[in-house]
């Protein structure tokens, strides 16, 4: 992010000193992060990258988080993300898993949406909706709508506490019954409010909590084999701080791993502790070969 003092730092090195800056945004880094893991830059196939995370700057000036990408011959191309929807109230969306779910919100929710806030409350969140520019893809922010939903959590008090708390519900599962909810469409988009309105619906009609939350970590991993196979790709690394749920990673690889090969960190957390590695590997084998 430009405003972060490590962005900062470096441009005033830069200018200070006879070498160049190269920035290197920070879903690129997550992916080529893998790459260089598993040694994939000198691959001859295409790699699919998908990144999911909380948050991240993304070269649009938008909030990045439910991105698709593909690598091939030294380059990285965003290909789609999930749909954009409101990043309300800054920082303080990561904290009130609400918010994201009223930034998502359709009408049959507002029923909801008024045991969550107060009329006042809520009317100045609609404001700030009809003026809001700022955007995000992120599908750590649609696990916090989830999680808001179904009542299981409304503010966070650590960091990924919902999506915790959202495997926490699952004890045993078996795919057999699962469904997904959407599919990419014809130009590899992400229908965000449509899996959100789908959800509530069967939410409205009695569905248990464990079965929604199945069918929404199935739907997320049946996303990403529909990207693939609409690229024409059988590669796929995955990270971001959404696979440390080892639930959404068991199931991809229970679908998956017959026809894909499917990449994951190993030696670092798929988290941002890999950011720096990610970069590094990014920059010698991308920029500086």
């Amino acid at each position: 992010h430009p405003a972060y003092l490590s962005s900062q730092y470096g441009l005033e090195l830069s200018k200070k000193s006879q070498y160049n800056l190269y920035k290197i945004q920070h879903h690129v880094a997550h992916f080529a992060s893998v790459l260089g893991e598993h040694h994939l830059f000198d691959t001859e196939h295409a790699i699919l990258g998908v990144i999911w995370d909380g948050t991240g700057y993304g070269d649009d000036g938008q909030i990045w988080g439910g991105e698709f990408f593909r690598y091939r011959s030294k380059q990285i191309k965003r290909l789609t993300h999930f749909q954009y929807f409101d990043w309300l109230a800054g920082d303080k969306m990561a904290l009130e898993p609400r918010l994201s779910l009223l930034a998502l919100a359709n009408p049959s929710m507002d029923a909801l949406m008024a045991d969550k806030y107060t009329e006042g409350v809520l009317g100045v969140y609609n404001k700030i909706k009809q003026k809001n520019t700022l955007k995000t893809s992120s599908v750590g922010r649609l696990f916090d709508a989830v999680a808001s939903m179904l009542g299981i959590c409304d503010q966070n008090t650590y960091e990924g506490e919902s999506a915790i708390l959202l495997e926490n519900c699952i004890s045993e599962y078996t795919l057999e019954e699962c469904k997904s909810y959407i599919s990419p469409d014809e130009t590899g988009g992400i229908p965000t409010y449509d899996l959100i309105d789908k959800l509530h619906a069967d939410l409205q009609k009695g569905v248990a909590k464990e079965e929604l939350i199945l069918n929404f970590l199935y739907t997320l991993a049946t996303l990403i084999l529909q990207i693939a196979d609409q690229n024409k790709i059988e590669h796929i690394a995955c990270s971001g701080g959404v696979f440390q749920n080892t639930v959404l990673v068991d199931i991809l690889k229970e679908i998956g791993a017959e026809k894909y090969k499917l990449y994951f960190n190993c030696t670092l957390s798929p988290n941002d502790e890999n950011i720096s590695f990610g970069q590094l590997m990014y920059y010698v084998n991308c920029i500086d070969n």
